[in-house]
């Protein structure tokens, strides 16, 4: 093989490493969003609602997508009667090793303009295959289109996001 085309596959590798999550932004596929509040990292994603499995169903089913409950609220699935259009959730990290929370008090409220805040309850899980690395916190919940004041508690310390949700988001 010709060696200029060796040397530029790795940059043509970081190139699409670092495009692909602005490419998927721009899809309509979710919003993200990353601050950092005390000793966290704080990741909010507000994504098309996802599926849970509970480890039962995981290990009957076998499915490839979707979330593992591993504890927290009841989460309210997809396809519940409140049609949830939305997954709201957010990872934490310890911000000097960047490793994930697994253990985190963590609280999420939301509110459209001056409306009256919603608390979302609040389910631990993980990404199915991913393993504990994918921890996370949050739920399905119904947002119309529109402009949020989202405020996130762990452990005791408030970071703030500004979230657009939209009908795009599918």
């Amino acid at each position: 093989m010709n060696m200029r085309i060796l040397r530029f596959i790795p940059a043509l590798a970081i190139a699409a490493t670092i495009a692909a999550p602005a490419l998927a932004m721009n899809m309509g596929t979710g919003v993200t969003m990353t601050k950092v509040s005390g000793p966290y990292k704080i990741e909010l994603q507000l994504l098309p609602a996802e599926p849970f499995f509970t480890k039962a169903q995981y290990d009957k089913e076998h499915p490839k997508d979707g979330m593992l409950v591993v504890g927290g609220a009841a989460p309210v699935q997809p396809d519940a009667q409140s049609h949830p259009n939305h997954h709201l959730i957010v990872h934490v990290f310890d911000n000097a090793t960047g490793k994930a929370l697994t253990d985190a008090k963590v609280s999420i409220r939301y509110a459209e303009g001056s409306a009256a805040p919603q608390s979302v309850p609040i389910v631990e899980m993980q990404a199915i295959g991913k393993g504990p690395q994918s921890t996370h916190y949050g739920n399905n919940l119904t947002l119309p289109d529109g402009t949020y004041t989202v405020t996130v508690t762990v452990n005791g310390t408030v970071t703030t996001f500004a979230v657009t949700a939209g009908s795009s988001m599918k």
